[in-house]
């Protein structure tokens, strides 16, 4: 019975999770801001090379889950 009486006091000692906010897509914002540049004719953050980086980011992202390994990420310049 020991081990029901600690599953009990783990039961009655949780905290309740924080509600989580609702975070709008990452990539549909940057895509925002870049029509806004174009109409607004305002600068623009990111370069192609910032761009390059995310599209390797994201393509070593999936080799990685493939492989289910760590995986090189080669500097771009």
């Amino acid at each position: 019975y020991p081990l029901r009486r600690q599953r009990q006091m783990c039961i009655r000692d949780r905290s309740k999770m924080p509600e989580q906010e609702n975070f709008d897509n990452a990539f549909k914002a940057q895509w925002e801001l870049f029509l806004k540049h174009i109409v607004c004719d305002t600068p623009f953050p990111w370069n192609m090379l910032e761009g390059a980086k995310g599209v390797q980011l994201a393509e070593k992202g999936l080799e990685s889950w493939a492989k289910k390994t760590w995986v090189t990420i080669p500097n771009l310049t």
